[in-house]
């Protein structure tokens, strides 16, 4: 329950950190720092069943957060009800990441390292606009920057003037730039990949980094994953036939494609234009092509894969 005392923002005395999404969710929903604080301290706080962190509610501000002894990691934060129906106003917003926190392993999402205070790099659209203070898990690439670098990272979300892409918006323009379908979880990876690093920056579109890090087949980004699983939870797509494997089809249901149309028609025209014939020379290259595609022209993300030399001496045949 809330606490009957109000307790002001001023005797917030934590250490505050907090995800680009959460961010720039504070920039879409018009949500301070004082805002986080006095919600953490005077909210009522529920465990989210859904993923890491606890939920804390005061009046119209939801805050899902991590903690541990002075230190809070703000995972995300929104306003209920203050903007049009939108899938960003679907009770899944308190589901964050794949994984519980594991004892001694702080990192909230994919709980298999410690948490590093570094400098980590503001990628937007595969732009650079500066290196921040934070801590970043080494393992999901999961980056929590600091209070301070959290009002610079927010003042550059602010002067690209443009809305910025997340991660499961990406995913919407992706299959809406196509009448078919795509197959395979690792075809629709290296897609999603292509997509932010190639054609989203030649055409000047702001985009959330996913955090691509090398994995076992190359490429691969715990934010992509964990969107493709939340938009198939609210109904904006379908996923059938066997799971990993590439026989698995991605697809818009009927009210994913109402949502993707409205952000697909908000990208540049040359890019709408464009994005179809791109997605159907990725379709037809098939799991074997766009593999051996990305592998070539992306060494930086081949070191931890398994199938490396398979890839780029042998081909592939029958892998997702």
């Amino acid at each position: 329950m809330s606490r009957s005392r109000f307790t002001p923002a001023e005797e917030f005395h934590c250490e505050l950190n907090l995800t680009l999404e959460a961010n720039t969710e504070m920039i879409n929903d018009d949500v301070s720092d004082t805002d986080i604080k006095e919600s953490i301290l005077n909210g009522e706080k529920t465990e989210n069943y859904h993923g890491g962190g606890a939920i804390y509610r005061y009046g119209v501000i939801v805050v899902v957060a991590d903690s541990e002894p002075c230190h809070f990691y703000v995972i995300t934060v929104w306003k209920i009800n203050t903007k049009k129906p939108s899938y960003k106003n679907k009770p899944y917003r308190i589901r964050r990441y794949m994984r519980r926190k594991q004892r001694g392993l702080p990192c909230p999402r994919c709980g298999k390292a410690e948490l590093t205070y570094s400098t980590y790099p503001l990628e937007i659209s595969g732009k650079i606009y500066g290196e921040f203070d934070g801590c970043g898990c080494p393992n999901c690439g999961i980056v929590y920057f600091s209070e301070e670098s959290s009002k610079k990272i927010r003042e550059v979300l602010q002067s690209l003037r443009k809305p910025v892409l997340d991660p499961k918006e990406l995913i919407l323009v992706l299959l809406y730039s196509s009448k078919e379908p795509i197959r395979g979880a690792v075809c629709f990876m290296k897609e999603a990949f292509l997509l932010f690093k190639e054609k989203l920056q030649e055409f000047d579109v702001p985009a959330l980094s996913p955090n691509f890090i090398s994995y076992h087949y190359g490429p691969y980004s715990f934010d992509i994953d964990e969107a493709w699983h939340d938009l198939e939870e609210i109904g904006l797509i379908a996923i059938e036939g066997r799971r990993s494997s590439n026989k698995e089809t991605f697809y818009l249901t009927r009210e994913g494609k109402t949502e993707a149309k409205e952000i697909y028609d908000s990208l540049p025209e040359d890019l709408k234009k464009e994005l179809p014939e791109w997605r159907r020379g990725l379709d037809e290259l098939g799991n074997d092509g766009i593999l051996k595609d990305v592998y070539l022209k992306y060494h930086e993300y081949t070191d931890k894969s398994k199938i490396k030399k398979q890839v780029l001496s042998y081909g592939m045949h029958g892998r997702a």
